[in-house]
């Protein structure tokens, strides 16, 4: 993907690694910050092509509800992606450049919990 995207810290768990380490774990890497992890809010499946395009990589999001404390101030943390370059809070106006594009639904909601936990598949 190529231009200017927003995309939520997270990323591939390790061996043995429950969901919960994991994102506290890449929320230290990607954003230099110890986060509280609260509640599941979605769960979503996604569908990319792979380099070369013949065949699709499904993964799985899972969406927690986060909190940092009070004093943090975003940063790029001590591992961020190859492709990170920084970290911030995001407004309204740039909703429409969150990736994957389901992501950018959930924050028009106000990034509400609905009724289904499952979003379902999602081409990206």
């Amino acid at each position: 993907m190529k231009g200017r995207y927003f995309t939520l810290p997270g990323g591939k768990q390790e061996p043995g690694e429950d969901l919960i380490t994991a994102l506290k774990r890449e929320c230290r890497e990607e954003i230099g910050v110890d986060v509280f992890v609260a509640e599941l809010l979605h769960v979503a499946e996604v569908y990319r092509e792979k380099s070369g395009g013949t065949e699709l990589q499904h993964q799985l999001d899972f969406i927690f509800t986060c909190r940092v404390p009070d004093t943090y101030e975003p940063r790029l943390g001590p591992a961020p992606d190859p492709h990170q370059t920084a970290t911030r809070w995001i407004s309204s106006e740039d909703a429409q450049h969150l990736r994957p594009v389901y992501v950018t639904k959930l924050f028009s909601l106000g990034c509400r919990r609905n009724a289904e936990v499952y979003l379902g598949p999602f081409n990206d």
